[in-house]
């Protein structure tokens, strides 16, 4: 008889999806204060006024996805008046992206992808606020994206002014950023800061006893009892404090059962932390990753598979692109800009027959090639 191993009903997990990213937990622990500041600024907008502008500062994992989404779920349940909308600018980078996912959520399906102009969206947008005397809440979450793609000032502009060009239509903006060195007023135009006046709420990193409480919840309704002990979740505890990110402690307690799993063990030991750990604290970087062109995902990969020089230079990396097909030098500097932005490389101008950079990865060659799915071949 043919042995079955995907079918297997034999697991240490109640309910796996607990553990997930995006989960949304019914209650959010340690974030009352943050949820306070927010519900309070958003107010207005349920009474047809428009919000204030808020700004969401905090490293990754500390919540502020999860607050927004928490927050938006409860302004759809009380109102039709303030529509949320969330847009994630990981994956809608461009002017045109931002617009349809506002179009989608209002007219209940999306634009065609090509052959029409934004303007067209933003006519179609107005004209169902007008109809439904509705405000429109933005959330513009991981806004570094918008800035990497130079379009952060085209559409706030045009979200913020949109009044202008459109009477009644009231909008305001939740932006979400990790960035702590950003200074938003110099990253934007005079024109867009004058009308953005975002009021800013602070997520701080959560403490080891928050990280502790928050893990042990996810825990207690994800896997069955006694299969990670108080000793092996100080372990995840501190690992997770060290990366400061709350969804490398979530990884390491899906990573580590599905080890013991593996080894057909009913409790996790440290050596299943030990593995998982070499797979969580790349979370960063797989998020990254993920959001890469895939011009950008070979560029990064090239500079990894040239980590044996002991200095890699922009013209080294651009020789092989070339070789593989190939872009203009401008095109492909912008690309390697680009990776210095998201934190991928570090880039070192130097002067040496012209002008030229070193190009540094800021995680090992192993882990991007792991990451980028191997080596490129050709």
């Amino acid at each position: 008889m043919r042995q079955r191993f995907l079918l297997s009903d034999q697991t240490l997990f109640k309910n796996p999806d607990i553990l997930e990213f995006d989960y949304m937990p019914d209650q959010i622990s340690f974030r009352e204060m943050q949820l306070a500041d927010l519900a309070f600024r958003i107010r207005p907008g349920m009474a047809g006024m428009r919000p204030v502008n808020i700004l969401c500062r905090g490293l990754p994992g500390t919540g502020k996805t999860t607050c927004i989404h928490h927050l938006f779920s409860e302004i759809e349940e009380a109102t039709k008046r303030l529509v949320p909308v969330y847009v994630n600018c990981q994956n809608d980078r461009t002017k045109y992206s931002v617009y349809s996912r506002i179009y989608s959520k209002l007219l209940g399906h999306a634009p065609p992808r090509t052959g029409v102009a934004v303007s067209r969206l933003m006519d179609a947008i107005a004209k169902v606020m007008v109809e439904r005397d509705i405000v429109l809440l933005i959330c513009l979450d991981d806004l570094h994206y918008l800035m990497y793609e130079d379009v952060l000032n085209s559409v706030l502009y045009s979200l913020l002014r949109m009044y202008l060009d459109y009477p009644g239509c009231r909008v305001s903006v939740i932006m979400c950023e990790s960035d702590l060195d950003l200074d938003l007023s110099r990253a934007v135009d005079g024109s867009v800061s004058s009308s953005l006046c975002a009021e800013e709420v602070s997520f701080p990193p959560y403490s080891g006893d928050e990280i502790r409480a928050i893990l042990k919840d996810r825990m207690r309704e994800a896997i069955w009892p006694g299969v990670i002990s108080a000793e092996m979740l100080d372990l995840i505890v501190l690992q997770t404090q060290k990366a400061a990110d709350l969804r490398v402690g979530l990884d390491l307690l899906k990573r580590s059962v599905l080890k013991a799993e593996w080894a057909a063990r009913s409790t996790v030991v440290r050596e299943d932390i030990v593995y998982a750990y070499g797979d969580a604290s790349l979370v960063r970087l797989r998020e990254t990753v993920r959001v890469l062109s895939d011009k950008e995902r070979c560029i990064l990969r090239i500079i990894a598979d040239l980590r044996s020089y002991p200095v890699v230079t922009s013209g080294m990396v651009f020789a092989r692109v070339q070789d593989l097909g190939g872009v203009c030098y401008t095109s492909f500097y912008e690309r390697v800009k680009t990776l210095e932005k998201l934190g991928l490389v570090q880039l070192t101008v130097r002067q040496a027959k012209g002008r030229t950079s070193e190009i540094r990865l800021r995680y090992e060659a192993e882990e991007v090639e792991k990451v980028c799915g191997g080596k490129k071949k050709g």
